[in-house]
């Protein structure tokens, strides 16, 4: 067995390599934290023109503070993550119909081991639950339900 069958053997694993890497990211999962790529996440008053949403992001270091939407309102921020993939982002949100009830929910719209989104984070509160663009496909799916 000579240099050229190493060679070769090395380019097959570099192949192979590639090829799981890509697959992963295809699957929306990152092998590596992408540590230099600057997130955005977005989230939308899509329930009604007559409902105000109110909503309060965070981290475990970073409160975003409590914002309060208008239909068709976004409340968007960016952020890059940390080396140890452990950047996590969640928001609680709440909204009240014509007769009070109060609907309310509270979810993760960013985690970086299982990340959905790449660079894009959008989410959509509507009158039956919390949709989520699912960008590869380019449709929104509903992921939470009001509680």
């Amino acid at each position: 067995m000579g240099m050229e069958s190493y060679h070769g053997q090395s380019v097959s694993f570099a192949f192979a390599t590639f090829l799981f890497i890509l697959v992963l990211q295809c699957m929306h999962v990152e092998p590596i934290p992408l540590i230099n790529i600057k997130r955005h996440v977005h989230v939308w008053n899509d329930v009604s023109s007559t409902v105000i949403l109110n909503l309060h992001c965070k981290s475990r270091d970073d409160d975003l503070g409590q914002h309060v939407l208008a239909y068709e309102q976004e409340f968007t921020w960016s952020f890059r993550g940390n080396i140890f993939a452990r950047t996590l982002f969640w928001c609680a949100m709440n909204w009240a119909n014509s007769t009070g009830h109060v609907f309310q929910q509270s979810f993760v719209v960013y985690q970086s081991k299982v990340t959905l989104c790449g660079k894009n984070c959008v989410w959509s509160a509507r009158t039956d639950g919390v949709y989520f663009l699912e960008s590869f496909a380019g449709v929104y799916v509903l992921m939470y339900n009001w509680q």
